[in-house]
């Protein structure tokens, strides 16, 4: 069973998107290929399995996770550019690394991890969880606006936004504004945006049994087939008509066929 809180009170709702807790999660096939979603994770393993425990940098191309046992797990999923007040270090170190949580927080990584083992219902957890950011947020670094504009701006566009447009509205230079952009998000802001069409694509085409993929290509900002064929595979690691053959329930986790 998985459980899902939407962080809507402030100031955490400005950083977090979600807590999800999932227990006793099967699947009948041994494998899965977890999408990339431009956002950092911090995930937290309920089984006697500390070196499960990670803080997942911004992804720019899939991971495959195993499957083959029952998994239990609480995690955080930030915001675009959100886990960097918490973080300590720039994000794009992370980029595509998982590192374990005690690495960043130390002993305060091991009393969490030991808290929400001793609690036994979803909300007593993700309490557990919301002091813990809580309690880091107080001691953060501010974001630089240039970067949150970036965000909101490609966000409302789905990825068709120019980059250089946004920077010539920040004023920054492109130098520090790229740089300044992977410092806080963990991705370069054109990695961003292609991951940010990406995410478009596979929200259309979430119930589809069968797809007119030229029609999704145009609506989804793409200007021709061979380019959107390319970031489909970098972005999922297998073709668009093999992600419909092969997508579970959700729609981010992707069955990895047995050869």
């Amino acid at each position: 069973m998985t459980f899902f809180r939407r962080i809507r009170r402030l100031p955490l709702a400005r950083f977090v998107d979600f807590f999800w807790l999932t227990e006793g999660y099967v699947q009948p096939h041994a494998a899965e290929r977890v999408l990339p979603t431009g956002c950092v994770d911090l995930i937290l393993s309920l089984d006697e399995h500390p070196e499960a425990d990670v803080v997942a940098g911004a992804r720019s191309r899939p991971i495959v996770i195993d499957t083959s046992r029952s998994l239990s797990f609480i995690g955080v999923r930030f915001r675009p550019g959100g886990a960097f007040p918490f973080l300590g270090l720039p994000v794009g170190e992370l980029q595509d690394l998982s590192v374990a949580p005690a690495l960043l927080w130390g002993a305060s990584a091991r009393t969490l991890r030991e808290q929400l083992l001793h609690a036994d219902a979803p909300g007593t957890r993700f309490a557990i969880l919301e002091r813990f950011l809580l309690e880091r947020l107080h001691k953060a670094r501010d974001r630089h606006p240039a970067v949150q504009y970036a965000i909101d701006t490609i966000g409302d566009s789905e990825g068709a936004a120019s980059v250089a447009s946004i920077v010539e509205r920040t004023g920054l230079s492109a130098r520090r504004f790229i740089a300044t952009f992977r410092d806080e998000v963990g991705l370069a802001p054109k990695v961003f945006c292609r991951l940010a069409r990406f995410r478009r694509v596979i929200a259309r085409i979430r119930q589809a049994e069968s797809v007119d993929w030229a029609d999704v290509a145009l609506a989804c900002g793409y200007f021709d087939q061979p380019h959107f064929i390319h970031d489909f595979r970098e972005f999922a690691g297998v073709s668009p008509s093999a992600y419909l053959r092969q997508r579970t329930s959700s729609t981010n986790h992707v069955k990895v066929e047995a050869r």
